[in-house]
């Protein structure tokens, strides 16, 4: 999945989350007049963490992981929106009824807890392994980054929406679906924007794909456990080559097969620094390792 394709699914599958979260609402009854205020929010604010969360964690785990783990990214995805997206309604609400905040505080809140649920399982990987955290944190503020715009923004049109429109049930339909959109885009847009180092697959393989390097140390090759999965090409591999995060920089290492991996078309034998635009081929198949910031 190439970044941009990323992107758009965010904002396509939050929109849709953002309306099934409604759907569930309305035919739970949390939308009747006879619901409190507190509780209507608060549940509504909840469906939609769990369900954005939980496909934006899906997302996620389809550009950055591969195998069982996806499924483990999505359900702690989900996990940290349901709570998030619970505490982020009624504190919202609160905050609204007591201090007469506008109602995009909530929203805010939300959005915060389905960025940062993203990369909680990163997080947790790295520190219960030992491995450096500093990609996994900073995955998880780009993540607050984008959901906090992605509810102020989706707030703020939420608001007008609902003061704009006639019928209450619609609006708030409507006005969701908005939420949502604003919350799915701009998280992936930070992901993507705020991105560290990352890898592209020119040739081989799938090409086309690109994937955020958010692991101390990150695996290709051809096993399916490998983060960057080169397959069908028999000098490969099973893991043959890893991009490994050292102090500021990064290094590319051979796991030592016979085809070797070469650097800019240089076989190496030891590990080697990389830099922006380096060039890495392995069996058939070439990948470009790109980096935000050049390293000194």
């Amino acid at each position: 999945m190439s970044f941009k394709v990323f992107i758009y699914y965010c904002a396509l599958c939050g929109g849709w989350a953002a309306l099934a979260a409604w759907a569930v609402a309305f035919i739970a009854g949390f939308t009747r007049d006879e619901v409190s205020t507190y509780a209507s929010t608060t549940l509504i604010a909840g469906m939609l963490g769990l369900l954005l969360a939980a496909i934006i964690g899906l997302l996620d785990a389809l550009l950055n992981s591969v195998g069982s783990e996806r499924i483990l990214r999505m359900l702690v995805a989900l996990v940290v929106g349901l709570v998030g997206g619970l505490l982020g309604g009624v504190t919202g609400e609160l905050l609204h009824q007591e201090a007469h905040a506008p109602r995009f505080f909530g929203w805010m809140l939300v959005g915060l807890a389905i960025g940062a649920s993203i990369g909680v399982y990163d997080l947790f990987r790295a520190l219960a392994s030992g491995q450096a955290a500093r990609q996994a944190t900073r995955k998880v503020i780009n993540g607050i980054i984008g959901g906090v715009l992605g509810g102020l923004v989706g707030g703020v049109l939420f608001e007008w929406l609902v003061g704009a429109l006639d019928l209450p049930r619609s609006s708030l339909a409507i006005g969701l679906v908005v939420v949502g959109l604003c919350i799915g885009f701009l998280i992936g847009l930070a992901q993507v924007i705020l991105k560290e180092a990352w890898l592209r697959v020119e040739s081989g393989f799938r090409p086309g794909r690109e994937l955020i390097v958010s692991k101390a140390e990150t695996t290709i090759g051809r096993s399916e456990t490998c983060d960057v999965g080169l397959f069908g090409d028999p000098s490969i591999e099973k893991v043959h080559a890893r991009v490994v995060l050292q102090g500021n920089g990064y290094l590319l290492a051979d796991s030592g097969g016979q085809g070797g991996t070469y650097l800019n078309d240089q076989r190496i034998a030891r590990p080697a620094a990389l830099r922006s635009g380096d060039r890495i081929r392995i069996g058939n198949s070439v990948l470009r390792f790109g980096e935000r910031q050049k390293r000194k």
